[in-house]
């Protein structure tokens, strides 16, 4: 995670908990360069993907399997 204040790579996690009903992850981090802190959300990505025999994904369609 790259700090939006500075650009440094160099974060660190300071508390992190469960939010929206726990579809997602609140963290709370530091930027251990310029020492500003900032708030990220992680969210999962319900779009379900497909790997093919020849390497390449696509999203999953119900009507393809049908």
């Amino acid at each position: 995670m790259n700090c939006p204040f500075c650009g440094s790579a160099e974060t660190r996690v300071v508390d992190s908990r469960p939010a929206e009903q726990g579809r997602a992850i609140r963290r709370r981090r530091e930027c251990e360069t310029c020492g500003d802190r900032f708030t990220t959300y992680e969210r999962t990505e319900s779009l379900l993907m497909v790997l093919k025999r020849s390497g390449r994904t696509e999203p999953f369609r119900t009507d393809k399997l049908r």
